[in-house]
């Protein structure tokens, strides 16, 4: 199996928060908890070896998806300069931060900077709950203010929330409020995995998960043409679409037969000290960009290369008739049982019992080549340049399949304009 290049790469860039949530995978803060050898360097690469990156993923991964988080990104004195490097070098970069310390001066200086967007956490409606599972007084207040600032800028964000017992009961209230009160053009969705601190607050079972699921397709269903809602860390989640309706709209896999899982084979992760991971979310490194260049670890290192053998995977993923098309998550695996091969302990389905013979790719499947096969105008190829490159190929082909249809053998501007206003989804992360 051929994985060419990483379509999106979540960079952690410091260790540094303002925050200490209990659930963090990166055992960020000024006092860390988990005394393990793959947390026991803390030290970040400087601003000029973040240059030397940038150079190399723009070289390697060109119009990648660059996501800087942390910790918390912002936290960085030089975060400012590293986003105009990456967008100069025509990376496709957003932020991931906590919102806490966003003022419209900064987001001024974000936007003018090249910032595609951002993403914010918001894990309550309660603000005192809120704060306790972020454990700092003050932060939903300054995360929902931040959320304001940015639509007041123009800046789109998504919002993210992670699902617990903190706010299992008002799901549903969560996503209409990152709707209608703040604004966000995509709700994520976040299942819990168990790496970092994150092993220490697990507190939902496998079964009710699955109630999760199915309330989450309900939401998904309820906002479609408004706000996108995705499952975060939740591959099985192809499972509850296709019982729900083997046509469904919303379902989505990776090329390839990556399935519902990106890691290591469209997706990868970098630590603040530059050691470089399948998946932010799990603590095996393929080895460190201080001493390797990142194309090397990308295509020989042991995690990437053995996290692609769909074929080899353990327990119930290895045997699933979902294989192809979820997978599993591989963090969690590794979470629970030490073995990133092994099955995903919150799947609770039993191979086998699906009783459609034949499971179908999707039609939205990220990190398809942008193939064409009819005419295009050079400044319509332009403009499609401003799609993300990780699901240009899929535009491409929903553009040209649309041409076809009514008969239309060159693709220009007018007819993208007309084809974009009749889409489902709002606009995210584009100039």
């Amino acid at each position: 199996m051929s994985f060419e290049r990483p379509y999106v790469i979540s960079w952690n860039l410091t260790y540094r928060c303002n925050l200490a949530c209990e659930h963090c995978y990166l055992d960020a803060g000024g006092q860390p908890l988990v005394q393990t050898e793959a947390f026991a360097d803390r030290s970040e690469l400087s601003t000029d070896e973040c240059r030397k990156v940038i150079d190399e993923i723009a070289a390697f991964a060109p119009e990648a998806l660059v996501i800087l988080t942390g910790g918390e990104p912002l936290l960085r004195r030089d975060i400012l300069p590293i986003i105009r490097y990456a967008s100069e070098k025509e990376l496709w970069v957003v932020v991931g931060t906590n919102g806490v310390s966003i003022t419209t001066t900064l987001a001024e200086l974000l936007k003018r900077e090249g910032l595609r967007g951002l993403a914010l956490s918001l894990d309550a409606l309660d603000a005192e709950r809120h704060d306790r599972f972020r454990r700092v007084r003050g932060a939903w207040d300054n995360t929902v203010r931040g959320a304001k600032i940015l639509t007041e800028v123009g800046l789109p964000f998504i919002v993210q929330t992670t699902v617990g017992r903190h706010n299992l009961d008002e799901l549903a209230d969560l996503a209409a409020f990152a709707y209608s009160e703040l604004g966000a053009k995509v709700w994520n969705l976040y299942f819990l995995v168990q790496t970092g601190r994150g092993e220490y607050v697990s507190d939902i079972a496998p079964e009710e998960y699955d109630g999760v699921l199915a309330e989450l397709s309900r939401i998904q269903r309820a906002y479609t043409s408004k706000m996108i809602v995705n499952a975060k860390c939740a591959p099985h989640y192809v499972k509850r679409l296709y019982e729900e309706d083997p046509d469904s709209p919303f379902l989505k896999s990776y090329t390839q037969g990556a399935g519902g899982c990106p890691a290591g084979s469209h997706y990868m992760g970098i630590r603040p000290n530059g050691d470089v991971t399948p998946c932010p979310y799990l603590p095996v490194f393929g080895g460190n960009l201080r001493r390797s260049g990142l194309a090397e670890l990308w295509r020989e290192s042991e995690p990437f290369v053995r996290i692609r053998e769909r074929s080899a995977l353990g327990g119930r993923c290895g045997a699933c008739e979902f294989n192809g098309l979820c997978g599993g998550c591989r963090a969690r695996a590794y979470g629970v049982t030490g073995d990133y091969m092994a099955e995903d302990p919150l799947c609770t389905h039993q191979p086998g019992s699906f009783p459609r013979p034949e499971i179908e790719s999707p039609a939205i499947e990220y990190g398809r080549p942008a193939d064409e096969t009819i005419v295009w105008d050079d400044d319509a190829r332009a403009k499609m340049r401003r799609v993300p490159a990780f699901v240009r190929g899929m535009v491409v082909r929903s553009v040209e399949t649309h041409c076809k249809k009514q008969g239309i053998a060159r693709v220009t501007v007018d007819e993208l304009e007309r084809i974009r206003a009749r889409m489902p989804t709002p606009k995210i992360f584009s100039r």
